[in-house]
C-alpha cells in the first residue's frame, strides 16, 4: 500500500519526499490563511455557492445524472471561472494583496479584559445618548476591517468611555466625530471611518445615515456595530444586517456580552427581546 502511494505521488528518493511535503505544507498554508481572510464575510457564502456550482458541473455528466443542458450552462460558466473569481472577490483579493508582510492581530481578551471593554463601551453610549452626541463604533470580529480603518485617521488607544467621548463630541471643531470608530479587542484602531450604506429598500426610511452605515457595514461581515442616536439619543446595535433599537444600559451591556464572547466562527444576535428590530 505504500508503495503505492509513494508510485502516486512520484516519490523516488527520500528527497522527494521532502520535496511533496513541502508542496503539501504551502497549498494548506495558502489554502488557511485564504479562510482566516474571508472569516466573517459574506465571501464565504459566495465561495460556497462557487463549490456547489462545481459539484453541480461534475454531477451533471452523462455518466452520473445525465443532466446535459445544466452541465452545458455549467461548462459555460466554468469556462470563465477565473474571471467570475476576480470580479466576485475583488475587494477580498485587494485587501489579501495590500496585507502581505503584514499579519492582522485579533486580540484574545481574557473574562476580565472582555468585561472591562464592554463597561466601556456601556458607559460612552450611556454618556452620548445623555448629551444626544452622535457616535458610531466598529467592534471588528472575525473579518478584517483593516481597509475601513486605512481611509479614516489612525488611532492607538486603549479603549475607555472617556476617550470615545472626546472622539465623537463636535466642539472645538473635532476631525474625529464625523464617521465610524473602529475597534479591534481593547484598542481604538481608527476614527473618522466611512463605512458603506445599506441599500436594503425594507429599511425604515426615518432611520439615518449612521443607522444605515450601521446596517451595511454588519450585511457584509460579522462586525457589531454601537449606534448612538444625535436626534434622540437612542442607543441601538446592529449585526448581521439587522438593527436592535432603543436599548438601554443592561440591555446594551447584556447584549454585548453574548455578542463578544460568542464564538466568531458562527455569526451571533443580540438576544432577543432587547429592543426595536426595524432592519429585516
Amino acid at each position: 500500500m505504500l508503495s503505492g502511494w509513494t508510485e502516486a505521488l512520484g516519490i523516488a528518493s527520500g528527497w522527494d519526499a521532502v520535496f511533496v511535503l513541502l508542496d503539501i505544507a504551502i497549498v494548506y498554508a495558502l489554502v488557511y490563511q485564504i479562510l482566516l481572510l474571508i472569516r466573517g464575510t459574506r465571501a464565504v457564502q459566495m465561495l460556497v455557492g462557487l463549490l456547489l456550482i462545481i459539484f453541480g458541473f461534475f454531477v451533471s455528466q452523462d455518466e452520473y445524472l445525465g443532466l446535459s443542458t445544466l452541465h452545458w450552462l455549467l461548462d459555460k460558466f466554468i469556462g470563465s471561472f477565473i474571471l467570475v473569481v476576480v470580479v466576485l472577490f475583488q475587494n477580498d483579493i485587494r485587501r489579501a494583496l495590500s496585507s502581505f508582510g503584514r499579519s492582522s492581530i485579533f486580540s484574545n481578551l481574557s473574562s476580565g479584559q472582555g468585561a472591562q471593554l464592554v463597561e466601556e463601551l456601556v458607559r460612552a453610549a450611556v454618556l452620548l445618548s445623555r448629551n444626544r452626541i452622535g457616535g458610531l463604533l466598529v467592534l471588528e470580529r472575525g473579518g478584517d476591517l483593516s481597509q475601513f480603518a486605512e481611509e479614516g485617521i489612525t488611532l492607538d488607544a486603549i479603549v475607555t468611555h472617556q476617550a470615545i467621548y472626546a472622539a465623537f463630541n463636535p466642539a472645538n471643531a473635532n476631525p474625529l466625530h464625523d464617521g465610524a470608530m473602529l475597534i479591534r479587542g481593547d484598542r481604538i484602531v481608527a476614527a473618522g471611518c466611512f463605512l458603506p450604506l445599506s441599500t436594503n429598500p425594507r429599511i425604515d426610511k426615518a432611520l439615518g445615515t449612521r443607522h444605515r452605515a450601521a446596517i451595511g457595514l454588519t450585511e457584509d461581515n460579522d462586525a457589531v456595530v454601537l449606534v448612538v442616536s444625535e436626534e434622540t439619543g437612542t442607543i441601538s446595535l446592529a449585526t448581521g444586517g439587522r438593527l436592535e433599537r432603543d436599548l438601554d444600559a443592561n440591555a446594551l451591556r447584556d447584549a454585548l456580552q453574548s455578542l463578544l464572547t460568542t464564538s466568531q466562527d458562527a455569526p451571533a444576535t443580540p438576544p432577543r427581546g432587547t429592543g426595536r428590530k426595524v432592519a429585516a
